[in-house]
C-alpha cells in the first residue's frame, strides 16, 4: 500500500501536459495587433485564457499552483491563425492544426452537419480548429419550400418571398449562425434589406459579387474573392466590351477577367470601400496558383504533404484536384498566360493600394476547392507580401482581421489578455519572412498544447455523404437514352447518347467494351460503334463513365443488338 501511495504522489508531482495553466517565457511576442513585438515575452494562461503578459525585465507575479512551464526561449509566438473561407471536410482537423489555423469560418455545408459539427469541434470532442458558419437565406419562389431545412432549402435558416421578409429571415438566423452568406444574384432591394436588419442584430453579411461597389452600397461587410472588385474597376467601352464576351462566375477562376481592370480608378473605388468598412477576401491562391512565379515553390510543399502516408485517409479526388490546378494553364497560349499576368498584377496593385489606405483583408483558401487545408493559408499570406502588403500586415489578415469581420474580435485575433488561448510558437521569426509562420514548433488552442501530428487512423463522426458538388470536380454523369435503341448484328452504328453530367473526357462502354466517343455537349455524345462490338445478337449494357477526380459510372441502361 505504501508503495502505491508514493508511485501517485510521484506522478502527481510530474510536469502535466494538461494542466490547466500554462506559462509561455521567453519568446518574441508577436500579439497580432500591429504593435512592435515584445521581445523575452511571459504569457500566462490559465485555463483557456491569456491572463496576464509581461516582459522578463518585469517583476513576475505569483504563478497560480500547478502551472506548466513552456521554455520558449529564442522562439516566436504569434496568435493561432484563422482561415476565413473553407468548405469543411472531415479530413481537415489535422490539417489546419498542424499548421497553426486554429480557428476557420465554413461557408458552405448543409445546416443540421455545421451545428453539430460546431458544437463537436468548439466543446474539444472533435480534434480540429474552432469552427464557425455563415448560413444563406432562401430568396423568391424557392422560399416557397422549407425554409428551416426542407428538402428545397437545407442548406439554409430562413426564407423571404419579398424584402419586407428581412426582419424575421434575420430573427430566424440570430443565435444560429455566425453570419449571414448571400450570393451574387441577390437583387439590391433583398440585399439592403438583409443588410440593415442583420447589422441591426450584430450580424455580419458577406457574399459573393459580381460589382463590389454596388454590394458596398447595398451594405456589404465582407466580399468573397475578387470578382465583383475586377468588374467595379472596368469602366471603359473596350474592357465592358470584353466583359460582355467572358462567362464570368463568382466564385469560379475568372483570369482573364482581371487584365481589364483600370488602375485609374482604384483609388476612388478603395475609398469607397474603406468609408463603409468593407473587408476583402482575396482568395488569391485558389485563383493564381498555377499561373505565378510562385507555382513550383508552392506545388513542391503541398506535394510533400499530400504524399505522407499518415495523410492518406485525405481522398485521392482531393489531392488530384490539389495538385492538379497547379497546371491548369499548361496548355494556354502564351498570349493569353501574359493576359493571365497582366491581371494578377492589377489585383496585387489593388490590394497594395488597398491596405495602405487603411483597407482591410480577411484571408481565405476556399479550401476543398484545389487548395491543401491549412498550408494554403500560409501560401495566401506570402502572396500579400509579393503583392506589398508587410509581412505584418500579411499576418494580420490571418488573425486579427479575419476575427474582426465576424465580431469575435474580443475572443479571439490578438495575444492580449482577456481573450481565448489560442496561439502558436514558431522556431523563426515572421517578420524577417514571411514562409517563417510554417516552421510551428507547438500550437495553443483554448488553453491546452495540442498534438499537431498526423495520424493515419484519424477519425471525424460525421462523415458527408452523396455526389460531391464541387465545380472543379467532373460531375457524376447520367445516361437517360439512347437512340436508336436498337442496332443490327455485324453492322457499324453511330448511337445518340443523352444525359447530364457529360465532359469532353467521358467515355461510353458498351458491355466491357470501350467505345469510340466523341463530347457533343454537358447532355449529348455521339458514339461509333464497329462491326466488331455488334457481332453478337444479344442484350447489353451500355454506361457512361467520367474519370477522376469526381466522374464515376452511370446507371446502366439494356441496348439490343438484333439479328440481321
Amino acid at each position: 500500500m505504501k508503495t502505491r501511495i508514493l508511485f501517485v504522489w510521484l506522478l502527481l508531482a510530474l510536469p502535466d501536459a494538461n494542466a490547466e495553466n500554462l506559462l509561455i517565457q521567453g519568446a518574441t511576442l508577436i500579439d497580432g495587433t500591429g504593435r512592435p513585438p515584445i521581445a523575452d515575452a511571459r504569457i500566462l494562461i490559465e485555463g483557456n485564457v491569456v491572463r496576464r503578459i509581461w516582459r522578463g525585465t518585469e517583476a513576475a507575479p505569483s504563478l497560480p499552483p500547478g502551472t506548466q512551464i513552456v521554455d520558449a526561449r529564442g522562439k516566436f509566438v504569434i496568435p493561432g491563425l484563422i482561415d476565413s473561407h473553407v468548405h469543411y471536410r472531415p479530413y481537415m482537423g489535422e490539417m489546419f492544426l498542424a499548421h497553426g489555423v486554429t480557428a476557420v469560418f465554413d461557408l458552405g455545408n448543409p445546416l443540421a452537419w455545421q451545428t453539430a459539427v460546431k458544437k463537436g469541434l468548439n466543446s474539444g470532442k472533435i480534434r480540429g480548429p474552432r469552427f464557425y458558419f455563415c448560413s444563406g437565406i432562401t430568396i423568391g419562389n424557392e422560399a416557397d419550400g422549407d425554409a428551416s431545412g426542407g428538402a428545397l432549402a437545407g442548406r439554409n435558416l430562413a426564407g423571404m418571398k419579398t424584402a419586407a421578409d428581412a426582419k424575421q429571415a434575420i430573427a430566424a438566423l440570430k443565435g444560429k449562425t455566425d453570419c449571414v452568406k448571400l450570393n451574387e444574384d441577390t437583387k439590391g432591394d433583398f440585399f439592403t434589406a438583409i443588410a440593415r436588419e442583420a447589422h441591426a442584430a450584430g450580424m455580419t453579411v458577406i457574399s459573393h459579387s459580381l460589382n463590389a461597389i454596388d454590394s458596398a452600397t447595398w451594405g456589404i461587410d465582407g466580399v468573397e474573392h475578387m470578382t465583383g472588385v475586377g468588374i467595379s474597376a472596368i469602366r471603359m467601352a473596350d474592357g465592358r466590351k470584353a466583359l460582355q464576351g467572358m462567362t464570368i462566375e463568382a466564385g469560379h477562376k475568372n483570369s482573364l477577367l482581371y487584365q481589364w481592370m483600370e488602375p485609374a480608378v482604384f483609388d476612388e473605388m478603395i475609398q469607397y470601400f474603406v468609408k463603409r468598412n468593407v473587408y476583402l477576401n482575396p482568395t488569391l491562391d485558389f485563383e493564381w496558383k498555377g499561373i505565378i512565379d510562385r507555382t513550383s515553390e508552392f506545388e513542391l510543399e503541398d506535394a510533400r504533404l499530400l504524399y505522407n502516408p499518415l495523410l492518406q485517409y485525405m481522398p485521392l479526388d482531393e489531392r488530384l484536384v490539389t495538385l492538379g490546378q497547379y497546371h491548369w494553364a499548361d496548355k494556354r497560349s502564351s498570349a493569353d498566360r501574359e493576359q493571365f499576368l497582366k491581371g494578377y498584377r492589377n489585383v496585387q496593385d489593388f490590394l497594395r493600394r488597398f491596405v495602405k489606405a487603411g483597407g482591410k483583408i480577411y484571408s481565405g483558401t476556399d479550401s476543398a476547392a484545389a487548395n491543401t487545408p491549412g498550408l494554403a493559408l500560409h501560401h495566401e499570406m506570402q502572396l500579400y507580401v509579393d503583392a506589398g502588403l508587410s509581412p505584418m500586415e500579411a499576418l494580420m489578415t490571418s488573425t486579427k482581421w479575419g476575427a474582426e469581420i465576424l465580431h469575435l474580435d474580443k475572443q479571439l485575433g490578438t495575444v492580449e489578455p482577456n481573450k481565448l488561448a489560442d496561439l502558436v510558437i514558431l522556431r523563426a521569426n515572421p517578420l524577417d519572412d514571411i514562409r517563417n509562420t510554417k516552421a510551428v514548433d507547438q500550437v495553443i488552442r483554448d488553453g491546452e498544447i495540442v498534438d499537431i501530428t498526423y495520424h493515419s487512423d484519424y477519425t471525424f463522426p460525421f462523415p458527408l455523404y452523396g455526389p460531391e458538388s464541387k465545380h472543379l470536380y467532373n460531375p457524376p454523369p447520367r445516361l437517360r437514352e439512347i437512340t436508336p435503341a436498337v442496332v443490327t448484328q455485324g453492322k457499324a452504328a453511330t448511337l445518340r447518347v443523352m444525359g447530364r453530367g457529360f465532359v469532353p473526357n467521358t467515355v461510353v462502354f458498351f458491355g466491357r467494351s470501350q467505345a469510340e466517343t466523341r463530347w457533343v455537349s454537358a447532355t449529348e455524345l455521339a458514339v461509333s460503334l464497329t462491326p466488331q462490338q455488334t457481332s453478337e445478337a444479344r442484350t447489353v449494357l451500355v454506361t457512361v463513365e467520367s474519370p477522376k477526380p469526381g466522374g464515376g459510372v452511370s446507371e446502366a441502361v439494356p441496348f439490343i443488338v438484333d439479328y440481321q
